[in-house]
């Protein structure tokens, strides 16, 4: 619950759940799910709901699209989702799968692979290297619990120098020599 709604003590009303959601969107991205699940809770009622999303769409408050993209590219960039991971979320946000599509798409491919690449690294040295097919199936299992995709993971993990260390991609981000 907001904190401008636990400091009043009679219900919160249609225009000041509006006036809290419109201050919440103006300095973070939500999605339509996110708010509607705030105001559930506020006990708005649902055509005061609609109401308020109808305004907060209007007024550019909230757009599924920007948040879709700004989704993306975040938890991409700072938690090194792949792209499966970034799909299911976003899927459990109700954003429309034409949407969905378009926001995994905008993430290049150089910095997915690299990222992989570096995150299958990292993970590489914290094995015990006792038997190389048990920590190939490990690297595999935490690059896919991540999000990229199987045959990213595999093409990690047949690069010549996965044993070197980090290495990034060929400059029209293939990983082909």
């Amino acid at each position: 619950v907001h904190k401008m709604y636990l400091l009043t003590s009679s219900p919160l009303d249609a225009k000041n759940a509006l006036n809290i959601v419109a201050g919440l969107c103006s300095k973070k991205e939500y999605c339509l799910q996110e708010i509607r699940e705030k105001l559930k809770k506020w006990d708005i009622t649902e055509k005061d709901t609609a109401r308020i999303l109808d305004f907060l769409i209007q007024n550019k408050f909230i757009d599924e699209n920007r948040f879709a993209f700004a989704y993306a590219r975040d938890k991409f960039r700072f938690n090194k989702w792949g792209k499966q991971k970034i799909i299911l979320m976003l899927k459990q946000k109700q954003i429309p799968a034409c949407i969905i599509r378009q926001a995994v798409e905008t993430l290049d491919k150089k910095e997915y692979d690299t990222a992989c690449l570096n995150l299958l690294l990292q993970k590489k040295k914290s094995l015990k290297n006792e038997d190389p097919l048990k920590d190939k199936n490990k690297l595999i299992r935490f690059a896919l619990s991540r999000g990229f995709d199987y045959d990213t993971i595999r093409n990690c993990l047949h690069h010549p120098e996965f044993r070197t260390g980090y290495i990034s991609p060929n400059e029209n981000g293939s990983w082909d020599e």
